[in-house]
Formats: C-alpha cells, sequence, structure tokens
C-alpha cells in the first residue's frame, strides 16, 4: 500500500518535528513540510497529498485563507485538513467549519490528541467550502483590532504606530475633532491612543464627548501623557479612560499595555457571540418545531379521526376499508417525514451514507400528490403532470419524495395569478429533469437568497426552509438544481437527478 502524504503547514520548527514524530510513529506516512502557505501551495501543485496539517497563524495567506484556497481549487478541495490554534475562539472554530475544515485542534496537544485527531479527520467525509471568500475576509477585517493614534505631533504618531502597525489595524488623528469624526464612523476603533496635551481641544475634552455620547462610550481610552502630567491622568481616568502611556513611548510598555485591553475587548466579543449563538439555536430550535408540528399534527389528527370512524363501521366492509387506507397511508405519510427529518439532521453535518436505487418518477410524484390530495381539494389548487410512465432515476425515495412535496407545495403557495402549477419531466443526457412551473415570478428582493435558510415571503406562518431543504437533498443525490424566473413566464425550478 502506497504511503499517506501528509503537508505540515507550520511555522515553528520545533512543532513541526513533534508533529512528525507522531506521524512516524502511525507508520507508512511520506511527509512533507512548509513554514508558510505561500510555500505550501507551491508543495501542492505538484504533491498527491492526502491529507493537511495547518497552523491558523500563517505568514503570507493566514491559516482561514489557506484553508479557503485549499478548498475551492477543485484538485485540493478533497483534502482532509486539520487546522491548529494557540486560542479556541467560537469565531475562529465558526469561520473554519464554513470553509470545510475537517478537524481542529487547540495548541498545546499531547501525541495523543493529535493521532485522534488525524483519525477522525481521515474517516470523516471531508466538508466543502461553505462559505464566501471575499465576505470570510471583509469578516477577518472586521475583527481585527481597530487602534486609533491621537497626537498633535506627527512623529509621536509614526513611533508608536511603527510599534503596534503589526499586530493591529492602525488609523491616526493630528487633532481633536478629527477623532471624534472617525469614532463616529464605521468601522469604529477599538482602542485609542490619545494625547493628553493638544491645541484647540484637548484629550481630556475628546475623552469626555467620547463617553458622553452613547455611541462612541464603549471605545476604550488610553492617554499618552508626559511624566509631570499626573493631575491630568487622575482627571482622565475619572472621565473614564481605562489607562495611560507615559512619552516618550517604550515599545515593550507599549505592546503589553495595549495587548492586556484586547484580551478584554476580545472577551466581549466571545460573550456576545456565544449570546448571539445561543439566541440563534433557540430560535432554530422553535423553527424546527414550528415546522414540523404541522407535518406531524395533521396526519396525527387525521389518523385519530379515521380511527374513530372506523371503530363505528368495523361492520361495513367497504366504510373500513376506506378508513383502514387512510390510516394505512397517513402512517406512511408520518414515516417518510421521520426518516426524510433524520437524513436531513445527517446530511446538514456531512454524515449522510446515499444508498442510491433505480426509482419510476411518476410513482414518486404520484405519491406526493396524493399526500396532496386534501389540500388540494379544499384550496381549489391544481397540479398537471407530463410525465412518461417508464421514466426512471437513480437516487433514493424518501429523498426525493421529500424535496419535491417542499417545492410543489411552494409552487402552489406562490401562484397567485393561477392556482394551477405544471409538473413535467423529461431525459437529457444522462440525467432525468424535472421541471415545477407556476405562473408568478419571484419577487425580486429574493432571487439571489432563493435556496437559502428562512427566506419567504408573502407566506404567513411558512418558514422559508422549502427550496434549501430541496436543495440538500437534491445535492446529496448527486443531482443538481436551479430556477428561472421572470414576468413573463413565471418562475420555473430545474432538478436534475442521476438517470436509472
Amino acid at each position: 500500500m502506497s504511503p499517506l502524504t501528509v503537508l505540515i503547514v507550520e511555522p515553528f520548527e520545533a512543532v513541526r518535528a513533534m508533529i512528525t514524530n507522531v506521524l512516524n510513529e502511525m507508520g507508512n506516512i511520506k511527509i512533507i513540510q512548509s513554514s508558510n502557505s505561500n510555500d505550501a501551495l507551491e508543495k501542492l501543485a505538484y504533491s498527491d497529498v492526502g491529507l493537511i496539517i495547518g497552523e491558523w497563524q500563517l505568514s503570507g495567506l493566514t491559516g482561514i485563507e489557506f484553508l479557503t484556497q485549499v478548498r475551492t481549487t477543485p484538485r485540493t478541495a478533497k483534502i482532509p485538513f486539520l487546522m491548529m490554534s494557540s486560542t479556541i475562539e467560537q469565531a475562529h472554530v465558526v469561520r473554519a467549519i464554513q470553509c470545510g475544515v475537517s478537524e481542529f485542534i487547540v495548541k498545546p496537544f499531547s501525541s495523543k490528541q493529535l493521532k485522534a485527531r488525524i483519525q477522525r479527520a481521515l474517516n470523516r467525509p471531508v466538508r466543502a467550502f461553505q462559505g464566501d471568500s471575499a465576505q470570510l475576509a471583509s469578516v477577518a477585517q472586521e475583527e481585527q483590532i481597530q487602534l486609533l493614534i491621537v497626537d498633535d505631533v506627527a512623529d509621536n504618531i509614526k513611533v508608536i504606530s511603527d510599534i503596534l502597525r503589526r499586530d493591529y489595524k492602525v488609523r491616526a488623528a493630528l487633532n481633536g475633532k478629527k477623532a471624534l469624526q472617525i469614532c463616529a464612523g464605521d468601522p469604529q476603533p477599538d482602542i485609542i491612543l490619545l494625547d493628553i496635551m493638544m491645541p484647540e481641544m484637548d484629550g481630556l475634552e475628546v475623552c469626555r464627548r467620547l463617553k458622553a455620547d452613547p455611541n462612541t462610550q464603549h471605545i476604550t481610552v488610553i492617554f499618552l501623557t508626559a511624566l509631570e502630567q499626573t493631575e491630568h491622568v487622575i482627571k482622565g481616568l475619572s472621565l473614564g479612560a481605562v489607562d495611560y502611556i507615559t512619552k516618550p513611548a517604550n515599545p515593550a510598555i507599549v505592546k503589553s499595555r495595549v495587548q492586556a485591553h484586547c484580551r478584554g475587548i476580545e472577551s466581549h466579543r466571545l460573550m456576545r457571540a456565544q449570546i448571539d449563538t445561543m439566541l440563534e439555536n433557540a430560535r432554530l430550535r422553535d423553527e424546527f418545531d414550528n415546522l414540523n408540528q404541522n407535518e406531524l399534527t395533521k396526519p396525527v389528527s387525521v389518523i385519530q379521526h379515521a380511527c374513530e370512524l372506523l371503530s363505528s363501521h368495523v361492520q361495513q366492509s367497504e366504510k373500513a376499508r376506506h378508513y383502514l387506507e387512510e390510516i394505512q397511508h397517513n402512517c406512511a405519510q408520518l414515516q417518510l417525514h421521520l426518516d426524510s427529518v433524520t437524513a436531513l439532521a445527517k446530511i446538514e453535518r456531512n454524515d449522510y451514507q446515499l444508498n442510491p436505487q433505480s426509482h419510476n418518477l411518476l410513482f414518486v410524484v404520484d405519491g406526493v400528490l396524493a399526500a396532496l390530495a386534501n389540500t388540494l381539494k379544499q384550496q381549489q389548487l391544481s397540479v398537471h403532470t407530463s410525465i412518461a410512465a417508464d421514466l426512471e432515476y437513480r437516487g433514493e425515495l424518501t429523498l426525493t419524495h421529500t424535496l419535491l412535496s417542499h417545492l410543489i407545495k411552494n409552487a402552489l403557495e406562490a401562484s397567485r395569478t393561477r392556482p394551477s402549477i405544471n409538473v413535467n419531466a423529461s431525459q437529457s443526457d444522462e440525467h432525468v429533469v424535472i421541471t415545477i412551473h407556476n405562473s408568478d415570478p419571484v419577487p425580486t428582493h429574493l432571487t439571489e437568497q432563493f435556496f437559502e435558510k428562512f427566506v419567504s415571503s408573502g407566506k404567513p406562518g411558512r418558514l422559508g426552509m422549502g427550496t434549501y431543504i430541496a436543495k440538500l437533498l437534491v445535492e446529496a443525490q448527486h443531482g443538481t438544481i436551479a430556477f428561472r424566473t421572470d414576468d413573463n413566464r413565471g418562475t420555473e425550478v430545474f432538478v436534475h437527478l442521476p438517470l436509472g
């Protein structure tokens, strides 16, 4: 068996050596090492790598940018990627997951922990890239600590800027008025290094105005002061400043003071992110419960009612048979829904094992329409189909039934001009193409979000999950989905599934 090639991307030689020792203990592994992302990309171009172990903090491209490059390049998109980091921040982990990381390990780690993470990275399905490169870069820029240096002497600004520029996003202002303008804009600075003695508007007045304004009072103020300005420093601290640095600036003191206050800022950011995540999880649970309620309550209610009628007409064979069939049909719908919920959860976490078989498409569509029969009758809606009786696709019955249910329901709910839709199917090359058409266009503001979660318009009580679920279930069966919409032709959704 050919050896597994592992690429280690880590700036420190001692860490690379430790990882190399662990890999050598695992046996039959070829190791390639890089100290930075640019060199790693060059080595990826001509090496068949089976695993990447990369650090979050890299020179050149950052670790997250390197991961993005790996996942968005077809040749390397399926390589398992183990990310290392000295810190574990929720925002970092979320971004890494969005970019398709396989595993995440926090330094320092033991050889046993590293081996376990490597095995998990190799054994689990590789996550696809799920973010937008420009958007993630923007997020990274926003997360970087923003510093504003305010001093009327340009040389002072340069000295302090040179000390901090490598680690922070640094801006400057030569007077208090300009500093207030920057603080009122976007992005706001997280920390201001503020000279106390300036002409026109001194640092004390700038601090007073910042702390009096609800939009800027959260900004951390550190005064820059001469040794003899003790009284001014005391007044500044009483106005809301948190610290001071004496001039001339000592690089080590400047770095350590700023770094100490940055830890507090990052801690608050993490706390806010955790609160947001908790609230979002609670909202998602509520919405998932609401989504399931109608799907579960309705057939249960029908089954209960049919059971009552069956017990009353047990001696009348025709009626009894009708009620029994209704019970069986709704039990089948319940089971189908529960199966699809289980499958959807596995698909979302990239843990679903597809078991494709050939199925008759007309049979599946007829099953969907049978489940919607009462709704169609009550709301006076109609569905017209044109599907060859022998047309077969390759996939899973439960997934296809669920995705077509969502798309047909969606189309029916969106049909206001004419209360009817068309479901057609044809064969194209090695695919079955299913087309679902309704007469109304998708609202312009929703066209770019059509397949996203919780996107809905003009449908009270609906969560906007239908097209999102359909897209996941189509792609899980190695198919594709797209749509076309305009004012004249209405909306067509196209589903391509492998031919049976």
